[in-house]
């Protein structure tokens, strides 16, 4: 009798799984994560397709397929393969974030996939899905009914046409106001920037000649002295031209020392001489270079210390006139 009893109970329990069909997956699936939205705020719609793992796919897309929402940013899943053979599953899916600015109450959407064949592209289209809009402003009705109340809107097409007018007037002004502050501007400011420009250049002059003559006295020895001597005697008198304007290129020897009224250039220019016409190198060649050299350097200080003191003595002229003024 337990016999029996148990060979029913389990012929009875396994008979409604045998006869009960399987619900078929659909290969793809697309709905809205929520079922109302709100205008302007961001919600979900989830995509999923299952294909063979060989099948090349291709998601909608954003700028064209979701319309009229927008696409505020998309999540990507990594395709996720099951079984093996001729039964593997393969499925790719992804979340968009929409967004919705219509104003009807009932809102649906349906996007395709395209599978990739050799030969072309052939378009599944997901399921259509509903989603409803769920307003926060409340229905006004009636005192004595429920149903909502009518509204009309009063409109007003009729446009007033107005003549259009240049305000010369405010142009004149304006260009008034742009001179004078342009005037002001460079009395107060205008021999400041002409003297740090001047300063600017005159830094980067110097700085070319001491990257140039260092560059001619170094590399002077018995072979090519005479050659390098004069290149370095020119660059140093064009220098010096730069600095004061005085016709140093066309001096002699004895002309320059008188005019510099300077033993130690004299000397120097004495020793460039015989390195010049005579080919002679001795161990006071390069010293003579650099005496050259220091006083051109002593030239460029003395330049730019006057162009500092102008910039002196105007804002001591400027304060005395303020003072003056107020005195008076």
């Amino acid at each position: 009798m337990n016999l029996r009893c148990l060979f029913l109970s389990l012929l009875y329990g396994w008979l409604p799984v045998v006869g009960q069909p399987q619900v078929p997956v659909p290969p793809m699936e697309g709905h809205f994560l929520t079922d109302s939205i709100e205008i302007g705020r961001p919600f979900r719609y989830s995509l999923t397709y299952r294909h063979t793992p060989t099948t090349d796919i291709l998601f909608p897309d954003t700028a064209r397929h979701f319309a009229p929402y927008r696409v505020q940013k998309v999540a990507i899943f990594a395709t996720q393969t099951t079984g093996n053979g001729p039964s593997a599953i393969s499925r790719d899916s992804a979340v968009y974030t929409l967004v919705s600015f219509e104003t009807d109450s009932t809102q649906l959407l349906q996007v395709p996939v395209r599978l990739i064949n050799p030969s072309d592209c052939t378009v599944v289209w997901a399921q259509m899905d509903t989603v409803f809009l769920r307003s926060k402003l409340p229905a006004l009705m009636l005192a004595d009914s429920l149903a909502p109340r009518s509204l009309a809107l009063a409109t007003e097409t009729k446009l007033a046409p107005l003549q259009q007018q240049f305000n010369y007037l405010a142009l004149v002004l304006g260009f008034v106001l742009a001179a004078v502050v342009a005037v002001l501007l460079y009395w107060l400011f205008g021999q400041a920037v002409s003297r740090q420009w001047r300063l600017y250049w005159l830094n980067r002059r110097h700085v070319f000649f001491l990257s140039e003559y260092n560059r001619l006295s170094n590399r002077i020895d018995s072979y090519r002295v005479a050659e390098t001597a004069n290149e370095a005697v020119v660059l140093w008198k064009v220098y010096l031209e730069q600095l004061d304007p005085q016709p140093y290129m066309s001096l002699t020897t004895p002309e320059l020392a008188e005019r510099m009224n300077d033993e130690r250039v004299t000397n120097a220019l004495r020793e460039a001489d015989q390195m010049i016409y005579g080919g002679n190198y001795t161990p006071q060649s390069q010293a003579a270079l650099h005496v050259l050299r220091d006083v051109a350097t002593e030239k460029f200080l003395e330049c730019r210390e006057k162009i500092r003191n102008e910039g002196r003595q105007k804002s001591v002229r400027v304060v005395t006139l303020v003072e003056s003024s107020i005195q008076s």
